[in-house]
């Protein structure tokens, strides 16, 4: 494989029209009953088992340490259990919850998403898994309990400036939630990460007991390895933490780790309804190796449309039903 030709592939898979395509229907998913989306979703991965994934520069992670551990059992599927981990080489093992912030590109969306993540390790591969228990985001999304979903919060803010500060403003005002933060970025040490924990991680990536309605299913990653290799550790000083009001009781108040990667990382991820299924990281190094590149079709919305046309008829059938159910009754 050329030295580009995995970050071009990706790249090419994500297609503006495909977005603005899925940004303009995507509300309209809402009058599909959910069985039927999730039978268009596994119908549609067949064919399209891979969505280009590219989570842009200075995504940014805080790290808090769990304290009460029974409520966060509770935020998972019973197919996972917590793990302690470290963040760093050099760090100490702790019960986490990551709030991950990002802008990223896909073949589906585009936009700005806070997800909440709770550290764990499947009973079934035995891997380190993220979970994200909950997101706010400013665009489409999908899980198993909403279906495709438009965006949850329109104040969506992450951007950088040139003083070199990181800028975050994530809040979700009918929830009553926020992620209000600003860090400072000059300084911050550029070192290897803990290698089992973010490999791992990114080849299980499961959703909480709610939103997977308890399911042990977790979707991967394909990617270069060195993407996560190193990252840059900010000083928790530096961390001008304004609000963060998920879950209180859950964590401790103070940081623990923070840390942002200064480059934009590519990812050829499990499009909805696939699942990759790796036991070991060397699985997915091998895979990305052999990836047959010119051969991986690209994402199509074809499914998404015919899944709002039948939507759309269902519904047209269920209210003309009603209407002349009323009309009888009247004329009666």
């Amino acid at each position: 494989m050329s030295k580009y030709k995995f970050i071009k592939k990706v790249e090419e898979m994500i297609k503006t029209e495909d977005i603005a395509t899925l940004r303009l229907i995507g509300p309209l998913l809402r009058y599909v009953p959910g069985k039927f989306q999730a039978k268009a979703m596994e119908n549609s991965s067949k064919d399209n088992p891979y969505l280009g994934f590219v989570v842009e520069p200075y995504s940014t992670f805080l790290f808090y340490e769990l304290i009460d551990l029974d409520w966060a059992r509770r935020l998972i599927p019973d197919g996972f259990e917590l793990e302690k981990t470290k963040v760093f080489s050099d760090g100490q093992p702790k019960y986490y919850i990551a709030f991950a912030s990002f802008n990223v590109k896909t073949s589906a969306f585009a936009g700005t998403r806070l997800e909440v993540n709770i550290i764990a390790r499947s009973k079934k591969t035995g891997l380190i898994s993220w979970i994200i228990v909950d997101y706010d985001t400013n665009t489409l999304s999908h899980d198993a309990l909403k279906g495709v979903i438009d965006s949850t919060t329109k104040q969506a803010v992450f951007t950088t400036d040139y003083e070199g500060n990181i800028i975050v403003d994530i809040s979700n005002s009918e929830k009553n939630r926020a992620l209000i933060f600003d860090l400072d970025s000059n300084g911050a040490e550029y070192k290897t990460v803990e290698k089992s924990f973010w490999l791992e991680g990114n080849l299980s990536v499961g959703y909480g007991r709610e939103i997977s309605k308890n399911s042990p299913a977790a979707f991967a990653m394909k990617f270069d390895p060195r993407e996560v290799e190193k990252a840059c550790r900010v000083d928790v000083n530096k961390i001008n933490s304004i609000e963060n009001t998920w879950y209180p009781g859950l964590f401790n108040n103070q940081v623990d780790e923070a840390l942002y990667f200064p480059f934009a990382q590519h990812y050829l991820s499990d499009s909805p309804g696939n699942y990759s299924e790796h036991d070991h990281v060397d699985e997915m190094i091998e895979e990305y190796r052999n990836l047959d590149l010119d051969n991986i079709p690209p994402y199509s919305v074809e499914s998404l449309r015919k899944m709002m046309k039948m939507g759309l008829v269902s519904n047209s059938i269920v209210i003309t039903i009603l209407l002349l159910i009323i009309l009888v009754l009247l004329i009666n």
